[in-house]
């Protein structure tokens, strides 16, 4: 039994000296490079969190630009609509205005026209009623009151 003592402790100081460090080191360096594994993962999520988040606010800040580009561009089509509305509004006014005096014009063109032709039928008239020459007093005259009468007739007053 003594033999087996001997030999139990010889085997323990051999396995202790020889294979025990080896074997302990094994352990200590992988349970190092696990250690190292883990922290490099949690750095890994950490930056991957940070990188998640940053290109959320770049994401929220495109956003927010593509809608500010989005209201300045609507804001600036309004206003150009309502500046073309505003052109196309004057441009018919200035044409209504201009039709306007043309009516005018001619209307005061075949007045003129009508005061004379009914000038001319007056003297015509007048000398053929008179059956002579009418002076150029009494030409004025007729004129001026044929005139009256046909202008107040044309305005729809009686005479």
């Amino acid at each position: 039994m003594l033999v087996s003592i001997v030999q139990f402790l010889l085997l323990f100081y051999l396995l202790r000296r020889f294979l025990w460090g080896p074997v302990l080191r094994t352990l200590n360096d992988r349970a190092e490079r696990i250690r190292e594994g883990l922290a490099a993962a949690e750095a890994a999520k950490a930056e991957r969190e940070r990188l998640a988040a940053e290109v959320e606010a770049m994401l929220t800040k495109a956003r927010r630009e593509a809608q500010e580009i989005a209201d300045r561009t609507t804001k600036a089509a309004e206003a150009a609509a309502a500046d073309l509305r505003a052109q196309a509004k004057a441009e018919a006014d200035r044409i209504r205005e201009r039709g306007r005096a043309d009516a005018q014009q001619l209307h005061d063109q075949a007045l003129a026209q009508l005061r004379g032709e009914l000038a001319s039928m007056v003297v015509l008239a007048a000398s053929r009623v008179l059956g002579r020459e009418v002076s150029p007093e009494r030409h004025r005259e007729l004129i001026e009151r044929s005139l009256d009468e046909a202008g107040a007739e044309l305005s729809g007053e009686k005479v």
